[in-house]
């Protein structure tokens, strides 16, 4: 029954957006009454085995005063989610996503954009933070080197091939540097990274590691929380508080700039 409720709710609010390229999302957008505020784009980790992709984060964010676009994920094998990237390797979801944040940014008129994220939503945030010019990022236990990531078990292969339409080595190679790439040649000032993980769980010395050298080699500003929690799934527990506070620093700062 708690399924079902929680099914027509977020189907009562979601929305559709069509892309140039034909491509649809589904997204949640909570607009602000005050002027001059933020655009926080607010990407969604896995869902739980068995669950259907849903939005993360609204609760957490419901007292936040700036506007927030929410957007869903359910593309991919059992529509749980494909890195907001592709099916069958077109990346029309990649472009269409690109396409609602700049849509929205010009309509609501936000000088500043956050990206925020967990794991699959941590890399989303960093990725589309690094390309469409993010102001901050706020990411938490995100994969990094995604093939990796995505072929390390026989259990992910599903997930791999129905992003990039096969599983072989070179689908492996496109999605490990994706975000390196990225954040090699992100142009222009670079966003402030806040990034929060636990140094005790697997994702720490498989990606978390290289993705902080590669950040401080890069030049960019980044904010670390480390944690010591040791199931990756727990960074939904220890995420909120920090991304609460640090949202409550970046809009006290950003009010003051104004």
């Amino acid at each position: 029954m708690k399924k079902l409720i929680v099914k027509i709710y977020f189907k009562w609010r979601s929305r559709t957006y069509k892309a140039p390229n034909g491509q649809k999302l589904n997204y949640i957008l909570e607009k602000s009454t005050q002027k001059d505020v933020p655009l926080i784009i607010i990407f969604s980790a896995f869902p739980r085995t068995g669950m259907k992709a849903t939005y993360n984060y609204l609760r957490t964010l419901k007292d936040i005063r700036a506007n927030k676009l929410f957007i869903l994920d359910n593309f991919g094998f059992d529509k749980r989610g494909a890195y907001y990237l592709a099916e069958n390797g077109d990346f029309k979801i990649m472009e269409a996503v690109e396409s609602i944040i700049d849509t929205f940014k010009t309509k609501l008129q936000s000088e500043k954009m956050i990206f925020v994220g967990t794991s699959k939503g941590g890399f989303a945030s960093l990725y589309f933070g690094m390309k469409k010019g993010a102001d901050y990022i706020i990411s938490g236990a995100p994969q990094y080197k995604l093939g990796n990531y995505l072929s390390d078990i026989p259990e992910k292969a599903p997930v791999l091939k129905s992003i990039m339409g096969s599983t072989d080595q070179r689908q492996i190679d496109i999605l490990n540097e994706l975000l390196t790439r990225q954040l090699k040649d992100t142009q222009g000032m670079l966003p402030k990274v806040y990034l929060h993980f636990s140094n005790k769980e697997h994702t720490y010395e498989e990606h978390i590691e290289m993705l902080v050298e590669d950040l401080m080699n890069e030049g960019y500003p980044i904010v670390l929380d480390i944690c010591e929690y040791k199931i990756h799934q727990e960074v939904s527990l220890f995420f909120p508080p920090f991304l609460t506070k640090t949202l409550a620093e970046i809009l006290l700062e950003t009010t003051k700039k104004a």
